[in-house]
């Protein structure tokens, strides 16, 4: 996601890639829209839903069969999600992944300090 630009959301990388004229049809969609985690499938409603902007009851299975359909990485799918349904933007910072108000720039040094250290944390339970 590049500074300044309007963020991404969900409905917006459906519409990019689903329907006449794009890559995939939406029949197509709905039959690679499964979860690999959890093998489900979101409603055909619930990508009709998504597709027009409208909203829906999100959760995180709903994101990764998306994420699936559209070939793209899980984390893209989350931040456009975040935004849409939340409002709030997903931005890397120091090699970690921030969650702010859009108004608020995230690559301070006092976030970059914070999430250095989240990133040794997490580094010292894995070892």
């Amino acid at each position: 996601m590049t500074q300044g630009a309007e963020p991404e959301t969900l409905s917006s990388l459906v519409a990019e890639r689903v329907g006449t004229g794009r890559g995939m049809t939406y029949r197509k969609f709905e039959e690679l829209a499964v979860d690999p985690e959890d093998g489900k499938s979101p409603s055909r409603d619930t990508l009709w839903k998504i597709s027009h902007g409208r909203p829906i009851k999100v959760n995180p299975s709903i994101v990764r069969a998306v994420a699936a359909a559209l070939n793209l990485p899980t984390a893209r799918v989350q931040a456009a999600a975040a935004y849409e349904y939340t409002g709030l933007n997903v931005s890397e910072v120091a090699g970690g992944l921030v969650l702010h108000d859009p108004n608020v720039d995230a690559n301070t040094p006092e976030v970059r300090k914070a999430v250095r250290r989240q990133q040794e944390r997490e580094e010292g339970e894995e070892g």
